[in-house]
């Protein structure tokens, strides 16, 4: 069983390493007919990776800007007459 290592994005714990199991299936794709195989870590493909490509990793999201406070305005005794 082939292995490998992937990098895990941080969510509620730290962001690590984690090695995964993956299996190479051999199989007919159910667009184009053709025989083909896939590794996956997952359950059995469907589909070979000329009629659905493997997706993207997907890019880490900064989290918000926070906003800049407002000044602090003070009001005189003179403004309160």
């Amino acid at each position: 069983m082939a292995s490998k290592l992937i990098d895990v994005r941080e969510y509620t714990v730290r962001a690590h390493k984690r090695e995964i199991h993956t299996r190479v299936f051999h199989f007919i794709c159910k667009q184009c007919n053709e025989s083909t195989k896939r590794e996956t870590f997952g359950p059995r493909p469907l589909y070979c990776e000329q009629c659905r490509p493997p997706q993207a990793p997907k890019k880490p999201q900064q989290p918000a800007a926070k906003a800049k406070p407002r000044p602090m305005t003070y009001k005189s005794k003179s403004d309160l007459d």
